[in-house]
């Protein structure tokens, strides 16, 4: 026999099949008749089937009633059934005998102590507060007796039978095994419980008992090991949570300590704005933690979880807005003086014409600089599609208002190649530009130091050597952070210190979608650049294996000889003994065999070596450069036509851009070489394919995120990012941007005190962090 849930949900399923057009209009009513005529004897709720024989009577006439009307009353029966949903199946708790304040210490609770306290705070469980949002990772459904015939290998199952026999066996010293057979009017289980003396005690031969526990196959027989039991006249037919555990805490215990915890919920006040509530269907917060905890129906806990995940929006996206707009408050900023007469001369002398993105793009950052708050803002665009370029029209209109700018780089190699593109065109229009890092020389350091106090550096590129407590700027007004994910908290904070509430642009080289941006960096301004530069051709993406190297070689030889230069990327420096994977170093030793001037580079090498490479491979000294991902970001070579990258299958699709992106900078063709080994699995080799076919690095991103997932694809970059419960930043990318829209037009009637509160409890000294630049 069905309970209730399973009752309306084969009438909802009924719904579904008509809907398909699998079923007819006629066949509706016999088929919930059927069901009802079956089912309904053992509810014993005469509500309940007042209201399932008042829902067959809106069934009935179905098949007889015009079309029109059969479309209305179909409807209307769907929307029936959803409110017989909502009345038995969702439950909240009533009012507890007594009211224990949120913020009690764990310890201080019914069957707790100090002991279980401290393994409770291991898991994040310090006050009652904290076990409303201590997630159950998987839920047992004692509603339902099953017989012993029904039960199945390894399936948890809740039986009820009487104890018919009964030995103790005496394996050792140390292990003592008593077993109990027990039947039903279907057949026998065997139960067995180990060093368990005390189980004598109560179960008996002759008595009935449930019992709940894993149901294993053993020699032809059914048994379970160590089974809950209980007596029939106390069991509870309910849903029971499986919580995360901690040594020293059993789930018997943990779910006592949350029986008394959880019904607290009752006395908290709701938070979530009245309109977002009716809007979303949102449960109420009693509904909502119940059915999380305790849940009366699995319908009860799918709606449960989907009202948190709204709530868990609403939450961040109110968070972010007041951290953003509490800064704007805070902080004044330096409204500067630009009259764009400079840049006007710099356009003229540029050999390019902006693209409309670009142009787009500075426009949000003059804005900014003009405003009397300081900018926070992210430039993203694609692999080549002139960030550098935007960022040079940003500090010449910084520089005309009479300010000095840094740009912090995350590595020495990229910091010099920005030095040498940004100083040979800013040099035209005044700008002295000047390069710190960690391995300038002790006087030329100085001699930069001494300058940009007094004011006669307008623009300073370097690595972390521009945190050092010993750089003093005279007038510092713009910051920009290249490849910002590359620099804690702390250090960038460490810089923006070195000014007066100087204005931030950072820029990333790995575009995700506008929403995820949103959300992964917080309270920033987004500027996107989506155009790329007129002339630049697509990199022609070719999936290979290894045994057509010798093919790809013959093609590089004809692209050198044509003044080209190449890369070869390689997963490893050197070779592992746990990985079967080429190293760069090895290759290196082969490829000098194959083509002339070949050179190494790698992560493991000093700053001044891989400088004097990375110059020889500008200069055209070098034409093949092997190396591993250390060119991922940033270089910038012109001539290079060509890069293999072997192993492509152990890269992400992101980063397998981003090296991509290290030629076709210039009108040339250019192509990429994803080699393989023969036997990657179809899915992985599904997925080169769709990147080897998709040059958009929007797209690209999309893709990764899909395939990988949130947590692999922004790696190390996932350090501060919110860790998101019950929502997946992917799948609900436009309900984050929906639920963001929705509270920036609205903060006035949804930000009040209760909403404020309970943000300041969720994220408390973080607010002013989330995602801090």
């Amino acid at each position: 026999m069905m309970h209730i849930e399973e009752i309306l949900n084969e009438y909802e399923y009924i719904l579904d099949l008509k809907e398909k057009n699998i079923k007819k209009w006629e066949e509706i009513f016999p088929a919930f008749y059927s069901i009802s005529k079956i089912n309904t004897k053992t509810l014993k709720d005469n509500n309940m089937l007042e209201d399932i024989k008042k829902l067959l009577g809106y069934v009935k006439p179905l098949a007889v009633l015009p079309e029109e009307r059969k479309i209305k009353r179909f409807k209307e029966l769907k929307t029936a059934l959803n409110k017989l949903k909502n009345k038995y199946l969702i439950d909240s708790f009533e009012k507890p005998e007594k009211k224990i304040n949120l913020f009690t210490d764990i310890k201080f609770l019914k069957h707790v102590g100090e002991k279980r306290a401290n393994s409770l705070r291991n898991i994040g469980l310090s006050n009652l507060y904290t076990t409303f949002f201590y997630l159950p990772r998987d839920y047992e459904d004692r509603r339902k007796i099953k017989k012993i015939i029904n039960t199945k290998d390894g399936e948890f199952s809740l039986i009820s039978g009487k104890i018919v026999n009964f030995e103790e066996l005496r394996i050792n010293k140390g292990l003592t095994i008593i077993n109990y057979s027990v039947e039903d009017s279907t057949g026998v289980i065997i139960l067995s419980f180990f060093n368990q003396k005390f189980v004598k005690d109560k179960l008996k031969r002759g008595l009935e008992f449930a019992f709940y526990g894993k149901v294993e196959y053993s020699y032809g027989r059914r048994q379970m090991k160590s089974p809950e039991f209980f007596e029939i006249s106390s069991l509870k037919k309910e849903i029971l949570p499986i919580y995360p555990l901690t040594n020293g805490i059993s789930q018997q215990v943990i779910r006592k300590i949350f029986k008394q915890t959880i019904p607290q919920v009752y006395y908290y006040e709701e938070y979530i704005p009245k309109p977002l509530i009716e809007k979303y269907s949102i449960l109420n917060i009693n509904e909502r933690i119940k059915g999380i905890h305790f849940p009366k129906s699995f319908y009860h806990k799918k709606l449960a979880y989907e009202s948190m995940k709204y709530e868990e929006i609403i939450l961040f996206e109110s968070a972010l807005l007041l951290s953003k707009k509490s800064s704007k408050q805070k902080k004044f900023g330096i409204s500067k003086k630009i009259s764009g007469e400079l840049l006007k001369k710099y356009l003229k002398i540029l050999p390019f014409k902006p693209t409309e993105a670009q142009i787009r793009s500075h426009n949000e950052i003059r804005k900014d600089l003009i405003s009397k708050s300081p900018m926070n803002r992210m430039l993203q665009g694609d692999v080549g599609s002139g960030k550098t370029v935007v960022s040079e029209f940003a500090i010449i209109d910084n520089f005309e208002a009479g300010y000095q700018s840094a740009m912090m780089v995350p590595t020495s190699v990229l910091a010099k190649q920005q030095f040498l593109k940004i100083q040979k065109n800013l040099k035209n229009i005044g700008i002295n530009v000047a390069l710190l890092l960690g391995e300038t020389k002790n006087k030329e350091k100085k001699e930069i130091k001494e300058k940009l106090a007094n004011g006669k550096i307008d623009l300073i590129i370097g690595t972390h050597a521009l945190i050092q407590d010993d750089v003093v700027f005279s007038k510092l007004g713009l910051i920009i952070i290249d490849e910002q994910h590359r620099f804690g908290v702390n250090q960038r904070l460490k810089l923006i210190n070195k000014g007066i509430s100087p204005d931030i642009l950072v820029m990333t080289a790995t575009p995700i979608p506008r929403t995820l941006a949103l959300t992964i960096y917080g309270d920033l301004d987004i500027s996107i650049i989506d155009q790329m530069p007129k002339g630049r051709k697509k990199v022609k993406t070719v999936l290979s294996t290894d045994s057509n190297l010798k093919n790809i070689y013959r093609f590089i030889h004809q692209e050198i000889d044509q003044g080209n230069q190449a890369f070869f990327i390689y997963p490893l420096v050197e070779e592992s003994e746990v990985l079967d994977l080429k190293a760069a170093k090895d290759m290196y030793e082969k490829l000098k065999l194959e083509f002339n001037n070949v050179a190494l580079l790698h992560g493991k090498m000093k700053s001044e070596e891989k400088n004097n490479i990375m110059e020889k491979f500008s200069s055209k000294e070098i034409s093949i450069l092997v190396s591993t991902t250390v060119v991922e970001v940033g270089v910038d070579i012109p001539d290079a036509t060509v890069i293999v990258i072997e192993h492509a299958d152990r890269f992400g699709l992101s980063q397998l851009h981003q090296l991509r992106g290290r030629v076709g900078r210039s009108k040339k063709q250019s192509y990429c070489f994803l080699i393989t080994g023969n036997n990657i699995p179809e899915t992985t080799k599904n997925k080169l394919f769709e990147f080897s076919n998709t040059f958009d690095g929007f797209k690209v991103s999309e893709i990764d995120l899909s395939w990988r997932g949130p947590g692999k694809f922004f790696g190390t970059q996932q350090h501060g990012i919110h860790e998101f419960k019950f929502t997946d930043i992917v799948e609900d990318m436009l309900l984050l941007d929906k639920i963001r829209k929705e509270l920036e037009s609205n903060q006035e009637s949804y930000f009040d005190e209760k909403l404020k509160k309970e943000i300041l409890k969720r994220y408390g000294k973080k607010l002013n962090l989330i995602n801090a630049i």
